[in-house]
């Protein structure tokens, strides 16, 4: 059986679903109300004042979740292979975003619209366990990032995604880490040359 959206999740967070078991049947219902879509390079997802519709998670290729603010982009979230994405209070509150989603690679993507998640979730006590465990860990990641911007000097920011995505670094041009992180990219560019 095609496994599609349900092995794509279970990859992304690996041992944090340690006894989270899903039969053939929850995992076929998943995988029904779940579309691919394949986008370019530079193509958008998601445009401001969209209301964001779609829980992703990425086959192939890189993602990126920005804003603008002073007319500066400032990424706010990043995802590749196996990593869910969404426009979280968008999503949850279905309205406007203030936010893009922005393919930086030729990516594959499972979608997943919160209203099929909603009614999966009222039809099978499987799935809202697993959607509740989902939600859980993508709001632990974004709290943690968060706390790393508030309270970590750059430095450790910049070890801390090399650490936790190190494709990142190679695969993300270096403005869009340096505003994912929080710091100019002439500071980018000096935590990296003290790395080398």
């Amino acid at each position: 059986m095609e496994r599609g959206f349900y092995e794509r999740i279970i990859n992304c967070f690996g041992t944090n679903f340690p006894n989270m078991n899903i039969s053939e049947s929850a995992i076929k219902l998943l995988n029904s109300k779940t579309r691919v879509i394949q986008l370019n390079k530079g193509e958008y997802l998601q445009l401001e004042g969209d209301v964001s519709r779609f829980l992703g998670v990425v086959d192939t290729g890189l993602v990126r979740i920005f804003y603008r603010k002073a007319g500066e982009e400032m990424t706010e979230f990043l995802a590749s292979e196996n990593e869910i994405f969404y426009d979280c209070e968008s999503f949850f509150k279905q309205r406007p975003s203030k936010r893009y989603i922005q393919m930086l690679e030729q990516s594959t993507l499972y979608l997943c619209t919160k209203a099929d998640l909603e009614e999966m979730c009222q039809e099978n006590k499987e799935i809202r366990l697993f959607y509740r465990a989902l939600t859980e860990q993508l709001m632990l990641k974004l709290k943690r990032k968060t706390l790393d911007c508030i309270f970590e000097p750059a430095k450790v920011r910049y070890d801390n995604l090399v650490k936790a995505n190190p494709e990142y670094v190679l695969r993300v041009p270096s403005i869009f880490i340096a505003s994912y992180l929080g710091v100019t990219p002439e500071t980018l560019s000096r935590i990296r040359s003290k790395v080398k």
